[in-house]
């Protein structure tokens, strides 16, 4: 039977050590404070940080948030009712003709169309029918009937042909879905709304994937790797620079089923089933849409070929579990952790 999801579906690998609510921020300016607001869209909670001499701004600052949040929730939900779902379900009634790009949408399908060819296919946002066919757009039974169908014409991004800034369409089960995208182009540009106030110094926790800028009260931030087999933490890591940590995990999302299965929503393209190939992954990089992008096309990509695709995406610290326990690690990531559990885990570096 179809169970409901777990309530570790919304747990983050990544897990804040420090605690910065009501803190003074003492880096610079005794005065400044650490302000914080949560937010509930893209499907997950957005806790944001920031330190401000003034409360006023802000607040502005989060009524800004709050407001392009609402606005790219609309335009860019897989199947809400909004400018995305408007936009497929256009093309599927015209798919020869075409149906204009939004504009909301031009950056997605352009960044989309770059990774599935970098991804070799494996970064595929064209598999929304799939992936709701699979239960996880509304919580639902799987169909299995439409999955077998999808199974045999499985569609990619290069089904989706763009001339002048319209899109046609060349296999029927084609439909977007930006989940493994819009929450890292979501951060940035919260990350950009902020720069523009002149707040130097924040930190960006959306559900778990983490943009951090500056530094906490009273040194770098410490970002905490949790096991994924468990409770605890692997290790942290410090940082003081402008990078994302993402993270992806099949733990997160996903029901079992009436074989005690584990079914989750991260789909392999190349079968049409939920990935097994890699428990978690965690990644950094300066541009949380690279990052977003990679933690779930690594989350696809066979441990031999991690290091190949990593280098392929600009990627140069990662690690990945396996349900083996087995962690493969590139050195610059080893570098970067400090560790509590790693007897745990199989070590291979990368």
């Amino acid at each position: 039977m179809y169970t409901a999801k777990t309530a570790r579906s919304l747990n983050a690998v990544i897990l804040l050590l420090t605690a910065i609510l009501g803190l003074p921020w003492l880096n610079g300016c005794q005065s400044e404070q650490v302000f914080q607001q949560r937010f509930l869209q893209f499907g997950t909670v957005i806790d944001i940080s920031l330190a401000s001499t003034d409360r006023q701004q802000a607040e502005q600052v989060f009524d800004e948030i709050a407001q392009l949040l609402e606005t790219r929730q609309h335009e860019w939900h897989g199947w809400e009712k909004g400018t995305l779902s408007q936009f497929n379900q256009a093309l599927t009634q015209s798919p020869q003709e075409g149906v204009p790009i939004p504009a909301t949408l031009q950056l997605l399908v352009h960044e989309s169309k770059k990774y599935y060819t970098l991804s070799e296919g494996l970064f595929n946002p064209a598999l929304g029918r799939l992936i709701a066919a699979w239960g996880f757009h509304a919580s639902s039974d799987p169909d299995f009937e439409t999955i077998q169908l999808i199974k045999q014409n499985l569609p990619g991004m290069d089904d989706l042909r763009i001339s002048q800034q319209r899109a046609y369409s060349t296999n029927p089960h084609l439909q977007l879905d930006f989940g493994a995208i819009a929450k890292g182009l979501g951060v940035r540009q919260i990350a950009e709304l902020i720069r523009l106030h002149q707040i130097r110094n924040f930190i960006i926790n959306a559900g778990g994937d983490i943009f951090a800028q500056g530094r906490n009260p009273h040194r770098d931030w410490r970002i905490a790797l949790q096991n994924p087999f468990g409770d605890g933490v692997l290790g942290s890591l410090s940082t003081s620079e402008a990078i994302s940590v993402f993270t992806s995990g099949n733990y997160r999302r996903y029901y079992l089923d009436s074989n005690n299965k584990k079914r989750h929503h991260i789909i392999d393209p190349m079968t049409g089933e939920p990935s097994t190939k890699i428990s978690a992954v965690t990644l950094m990089h300066a541009d949380p849409v690279i990052a977003d992008i990679a933690a779930t096309t690594l989350m696809l990509t066979r441990p031999a070929q991690l290091k190949k695709m990593a280098t392929r995406l600009g990627i140069q610290d990662f690690l990945a579990i396996t349900e083996q326990h087995k962690l493969f690690i590139s050195q610059s990531m080893l570098n970067k952790i400090q560790w509590t559990q790693p007897e745990d885990l199989e070590l291979h570096i990368l």
